[in-house]
Parts: structure tokens; sequence; C-alpha cells
């Protein structure tokens, strides 16, 4: 089963600043958590990440897992290339009662981590073994990768973007989830959002959404 977990405004540890550290990082970037990096050491990626204050990094010489206990995440990523220690961390996040992974085995971690198809920061597709083998998820994301960037158009994604905005702003008027589900449909379907969208206009798709919402 592939969950869709929201991290939002959540702290989310990555234990490691190797080249497993910064895929995992990556993964993170687009689901608005705070990012905390422990390492002893980094890549060029990493550093530009930290200087641009996307994420926090502390650096330690990594022995324990110790240094965890000051912290309350989420979820906590061990992706350090000493198999023990992440086991340590493993072991000490479960204990901590939070969401626990090892990069180098799903078999200990509370969840396999699947190889993802990220469209314009907007659409995430996983393509996930289970854990049985992310090199072949690897691959079949690849392929699968250039099928999808032709399925879903640049309409699409402003038809989400709008979409967001309009679920957030009917809240407010729109008293029943059935009547605000009925709504955004009629925002899909409406001809004149269609026109405005493919011509990539978007304030004033959003002010034809106001009115839509106006009226009602």
């Amino acid at each position: 089963m592939i969950v869709d977990l929201n991290l939002k405004g959540s702290l989310v540890i990555v234990v490691g600043g190797g080249q497993e550290g910064l895929k995992k990082i990556n993964s993170l970037l687009t689901q608005d958590c705070k990012i905390l990096l422990f390492s002893d050491k980094t890549n060029s990626q990493i550093d530009n990440y930290v200087k641009q204050k996307k994420i926090l990094f502390k650096k330690m010489k990594l022995k324990n897992a110790n240094f965890l206990a000051k912290y309350k995440p989420i979820l906590v990523m061990a992706a350090t290339d000493d198999r023990k220690l992440n086991r340590k961390i493993v072991k000490k996040v479960k204990k901590m009662r939070c969401y626990a992974y090892a990069a180098d085995d799903p078999t200990v971690s509370d969840f396999s981590h699947p190889s993802v198809i990220n469209i314009e920061d907007t659409v995430q597709i996983a393509v996930s073994t289970g854990g049985r083998s992310p090199a072949m998820a690897r691959k079949i994301r690849m392929q699968a990768e250039q099928v999808f960037k032709k399925i879903i158009k640049k309409e699409d994604i402003y038809q989400i973007k709008l979409q967001e905005f309009a679920r957030s702003s009917a809240k407010a008027k729109i008293a029943t989830p059935l009547e605000r589900k009925k709504f955004l449909y009629s925002i899909i379907n409406d001809n004149q959002v269609k026109q405005l969208i493919k011509e990539g206009n978007f304030k004033n798709a959003q002010k034809r959404v106001m009115e839509m919402l106006e009226s009602k």
C-alpha cells in the first residue's frame, strides 16, 4: 500500500550527507516540511540547499543515536554509509514513536521509499516494489517518467493549482463537503476557465473562480 504521508509543517530529520542523504532530501523538498540534516560532511548540492535556507544542517561526528532525544520529528531517515549506525538510529526512532526509515534496508523500516516521478513539484507518481528491488523501481520510474510527462500537460498543472485555490476559497462560502465537491467539478468543466488556463492566464482564471463562488 502506497500512502502519501502529510509532512506539511512537521520536522523531518535526515542522518547522512552523502548521495543517499541527498536523494532523501530531494524527495522531501516538495513536502513543505522542516528538514534537518545531521552529518559530519556534505556534498556541494547539500551545501547549496543550506545556503538557500531550504534545509537546516548540524555538523557532527555520529557514533550513536542519542542526539535525536532532544528533537520531536515526525520522521527520521537514516542514510549513512554505516549499517550499524543506521540500525541504532532506527531502534532509537521507534522508541520515540515516530516513523523510521533506513536507506540500506527497507525491512527494518516502517515503510518503503518509492521511486517518485515529480512533475513541476505538483504531481508525484510513485513506483514501488515494496522494498523488493529499489533498482528495478528506479528503472521502471525512468521508463514511466517520459510517458507521464507527455500525458500530464501544462493545463493539468494549472488546473491543480486552481483547484487548490478554489478549495481554500470555498470553505468560507460553501458549508457542506458535497456542495464544495460539486463546485470544484464545475470549475473543471467550465469552458471559460478552460480557455483561460489554455492561454496561461492564471490570474483571470482565479477571478473567474471567485465570480462563480460569489454566484453561489
